[in-house]
């Protein structure tokens, strides 16, 4: 058992002396960290392009003097940025908490809002939308969960749910097959057409809905291929190709569009956003994404042939739980990501494909079910025992993660698939931390570095799907486990 998240970031009460108490708290050296590699390059070169926002001219008093503010907060983000460069983003707090220790002038620096939210921009790429939280105060949440996911204090819970009031319920079709997260839900798909949407605070299932669709072909049509959670809103997809759109606080659940698998083939994999919705299909040649638009529902593009050399597969999935075959994800700026075991291919979702598009045709085997997209960058690993985390847009590299060697579960874990000498793998990806599950045990690697941090003490078994946010880490099993790492502060 993982120990509990230390501290609280709730409250104006919080002080800027948190920030060096939290590091404190840490095996971290003020220029780096000790032993595991310093942070982020990636983030450093983000840091270092980044110039310290602050008008002195506009802050000028009615006689013409200048108050001493902004010259302190101009300084807090030289001091930041330089601290950023050189240790990484969790070295910026002890940094600019030492400014602020100098004398009570410059203490009250640290209640800016211009300041924080400068710094929120510069250190960790996130600019966001005003919310009742102040940016201080967010800054310092972000700073600390950060900092559990470096050094690995979370909460585990195993989150259970009850099947018996599904009227329809059975053995097989009660197995979790994918999963999605969003700020305070998570959402879980089943091959029996389900979806269980769970309150992040209470691990309680809040709302079940249903994939009901009259055609069908095959026992498993009904089956999850995705989920897509936006505020209030879910959006899921059938194998047979029924997208369904539901409210979580009313219930209600209406499909926006009939599927048709004659035509179009299996809908192996579904993904979205605020704004597209996109499928990846296999079995009908020339079908593999299809597109629409999230505002009108309406369909803006069809073709590609991706997915046309695994064609049998992809029908065979309307009659047997078998493993994934394609990933569709998408990432900021209207970046896509398809890939299948044989090729990754990048499109800009803006002109559907037709301006940006980069392939590559892999040179080992890709393992599909790895795959994950966090803004512009995804994770992949291949069978040559090896995880990348590379760009979208060039698909050139920015660190490797070798995981050749590493343990995945012991020969007594129910997950294991050491006896037939077959290493299930899967992956996810977010802003810091790449996760890697190997035969059911959770391996974490820093995202930009790629050096290798811990693994999770929970061994989770026979992992079928594994997803994370910048607050959590989820993995559903085949036999009804639901997973929940909370690396909240």
């Amino acid at each position: 058992m993982s120990s509990q998240v230390p501290g609280s970031g709730k409250g104006q009460g919080v002080s800027a002396q948190t920030l060096a108490q939290e590091e404190e708290e840490n095996p971290v050296e003020r220029g780096g960290y000790s032993g595991e590699g310093g942070e982020s390059s990636s983030r450093r070169s983000r840091a270092r392009s980044q110039e310290p926002d602050v008008s002195v001219e506009s802050r000028n008093d009615q006689n013409g003097g200048v108050w001493p503010e902004p010259f302190i907060e101009a300084l807090a983000q030289a001091v930041a940025l330089e601290a950023a460069r050189s240790g990484g983003a969790l070295a910026v707090g002890p940094a600019v908490v030492k400014v602020f220790q100098v004398c009570c002038t410059w203490r009250a620096v640290s209640h800016s809002e211009m300041l924080w939210k400068a710094l929120m921009h510069s250190v960790w790429d996130q600019n966001g939308r005003q919310t009742s939280e102040s940016w201080r105060n967010r800054y310092i949440r972000l700073h600390r969960t950060a900092s559990n996911f470096r050094h690995n204090r979370a909460k585990y819970t195993p989150i259970e749910y009850d099947v018996s009031s599904d009227s329809n319920s059975n053995g097989n079709g009660t197995a979790c097959r994918c999963l999605a997260l969003s700020p305070n839900h998570l959402a879980v798909g089943f091959f029996d057409g389900a979806v269980r949407i769970f309150c992040l605070s209470s691990k309680e299932c809040i709302r079940t809905m249903k994939a009901s669709d009259p055609n069908r072909l095959g026992p498993l049509s009904q089956a999850i291929a995705g989920i897509v959670l936006h505020q209030d809103k879910v959006v899921f997809a059938s194998f047979y190709g029924s997208i369904f759109v539901g409210s979580i606080s009313l219930g209600d659940v209406r499909c926006a569009h009939p599927g048709n698998v004659r035509d179009d083939g299996t809908l192996v994999d579904f993904t979205g956003c605020d704004r597209w919705w996109v499928g990846l299909y296999a079995g009908i040649s020339g079908h593999a994404c299809h597109i629409w638009d999230a505002g009108t529902e309406e369909l803006v593009f069809n073709g590609g042939d991706i997915t046309d050399p695994d064609a049998l597969r992809g029908w065979r999935m309307l009659t047997e739980q078998a493993e994934r075959i394609g990933r569709v994800k998408i990432g900021s700026n209207g970046l896509l990501l398809l890939a299948t075991r044989l090729k990754v291919a990048a499109f800009d979702l803006e002109t559907h494909g037709i301006v940006f598009r980069v392939e590559e045709e892999a040179d080992d085997e890709i393992i599909v079910e790895s795959i994950d997209v966090n803004r512009d960058r995804f994770l992949v690993a291949s069978n040559d025992s090896n995880a990348r985390v590379r760009r979208i847009r060039t698909l050139e590299n920015i660190c490797a993660l070798p995981f050749d060697g590493l343990d995945g579960a012991d020969d007594n874990s129910s997950g294991s698939n050491n006896n037939n000498n077959i290493r299930k793998i899967l992956g996810t990806l977010n802003t810091w931390m790449a996760f890697v599950c190997i035969d059911g045990v959770v391996h974490a690697w820093d995202a930009d570095s790629g050096a290798r941090l811990y693994c999770l003490v929970e061994q989770v078994g026979d992992v079928f799907d594994l997803v994370s946010d910048d607050e959590h880490v989820a993995g559903c099993t085949i036999d009804n486990g639901i997973h929940l790492w909370s690396f909240r502060p």
